[in-house]
Formats: C-alpha cells, sequence, structure tokens
C-alpha cells in the first residue's frame, strides 16, 4: 500500500479540523442574523404604536402571562395599559390609544368618503352597498338585538337574510312604507354586492332612498344570528 503523501494528509487533517469550528461558526452567524431580524420588526412594531423597544419587550411579556390568555390579540397600548404600574401610566396609554383610534377613524372615513364618491361617479345608477361597515358598527347592532322596534322616527337596524325569510320581505316593505330610516343588515350576502343589490331591487326598496342615506345596505356576515330568529329590527342606540 502506497503511503499517502504529505502534503495531501495534512490537508485532510486539517479539513477534519476545520469543519466542526466552520459549522458553529455558521450556526453563530444565522442565529445572529435570525436575532438581527427579530429585532428590527419589534423596532417597527414598537415605532408603529409610539412605544420604545423596552416598552414593546414589556408588552410582549405581558401577553405571554395570564393578560395573554384573557384577552387574545390585544392592541399594545391597551395590553399596557391595563397592566399598568401606576396611574400616570395607565393615563399615559389611554391618551396614546385615544390618539392612535382617532387617527384610525379619520382616515377609515376619509377613505369612506373617498369610496363613496368614486362610487356615484363609476356606478351612479346602482344602489350603493357599504362594504366598509366596521366591527364597532357590527358590535353595536349586536347590542340592541333584545331591544323592540321604536314607534317614533329613530333610524332602525334591520337585520336579514336574502334567502328562506319572507318575513324579512314583508317588514322591510312595510318600514318602507312607513317612511322609516333604517340601515339593513344582510347575513347571507358572504361579500356579494351584487346580491344584496339584487334582493334590495326585487322587493321594491327605492334606489333613491339608497342613494341618499335614508336606507342603508350593508354586509352582516359577521352578526352571529340564528336564521329562524330573523328579522331582528331595532332602534339604534
Amino acid at each position: 500500500m502506497n503511503p499517502i503523501p504529505r502534503p495531501a494528509f495534512w490537508l485532510t487533517v486539517c479539513l477534519l479540523v476545520a469543519s466542526p469550528l466552520a459549522i458553529a461558526q455558521q450556526e453563530s452567524q444565522s442565529t445572529q442574523e435570525t436575532q438581527t431580524v427579530i429585532g428590527h420588526s419589534q423596532q417597527q412594531a414598537a415605532q408603529a404604536w409610539g412605544l420604545s423597544q423596552k416598552e414593546y419587550e414589556r408588552y410582549q411579556s405581558i401577553m405571554k402571562g395570564p393578560r395573554g390568555t384573557w384577552s387574545p390579540n390585544l392592541d399594545p397600548l391597551t395590553a399596557l395599559g391595563l397592566e399598568a404600574r401606576s396611574d400616570a401610566e395607565r393615563q399615559k396609554y389611554a391618551e396614546q390609544l385615544v390618539k392612535t383610534e382617532r387617527a384610525r377613524v379619520e382616515s377609515e372615513l376619509a377613505f369612506q368618503r373617498a369610496y363613496d364618491a368614486a362610487w356615484k361617479r363609476l356606478y351612479p345608477g346602482d344602489m350603493p352597498v357599504n362594504a366598509f361597515s366596521s366591527k364597532q358598527e357590527a358590535d353595536k347592532t349586536r347590542s340592541v338585538f333584545g331591544d323592540s322596534p321604536s314607534t317614533s322616527s329613530q333610524r332602525l337596524d334591520v337585520v336579514v337574510a336574502t334567502q328562506g325569510c319572507p318575513r324579512c320581505v314583508a317588514v322591510v316593505k312595510r318600514l318602507i312604507n312607513t317612511g322609516s330610516a333604517m340601515n339593513i343588515w344582510v347575513v347571507d350576502a358572504k361579500g356579494n354586492d351584487d346580491r344584496i343589490r339584487r334582493w334590495a331591487t326585487s322587493i321594491g326598496i327605492p334606489p333613491g332612498e339608497v342613494r341618499s342615506g335614508h336606507v342603508t345596505l350593508n354586509h352582516g356576515d359577521a352578526l352571529q344570528v340564528d336564521p329562524s330568529e330573523l328579522p331582528r329590527v331595532a332602534p339604534r342606540g
């Protein structure tokens, strides 16, 4: 058997010795890169909520504890306010949340106005359907389900289905005939605006009433309603 030439032998030994070290270095570098990406992401999230990195880390710590179980998906400002360590801290986060919510509502209203203007410009003859109804509106509608319909001129919330609900048709027609102002919430449209429009047209809702806002057509898919209990009519709180 011929002996391995010395240069090749030492090269093999060096490779065997260096490989574990090289692997360890690569793993360390990969870990550092991952931590950098996570840190950058946390920094962006903190800035979006007007928080320092330390405050955002405290928020993450809070959500790993009981608060995260009680209130999953809680926003940072609310979580920090609920778990405030002093009255001053609680007041600080309350004010930050108010400012953040105000900015959110203003931007959503601005977009809704732009959407309404675009609809009137592009489809002036069609009835608009409110596709941007907020979760707060849905929650507000749910909260008055137990109330009785008002006999005054107060605006009404009317929850209906487009199929399998002849009483929905009868009630909406009666309210239209009495001139009631109302927000109609359709629970089975599944995001389809045309389905709501066809239903509204088929039962005789005047397009002019919808375009003027006296009657609004809204997606109510998020509402949890037993179909056997429809329609539901309640005064807007």
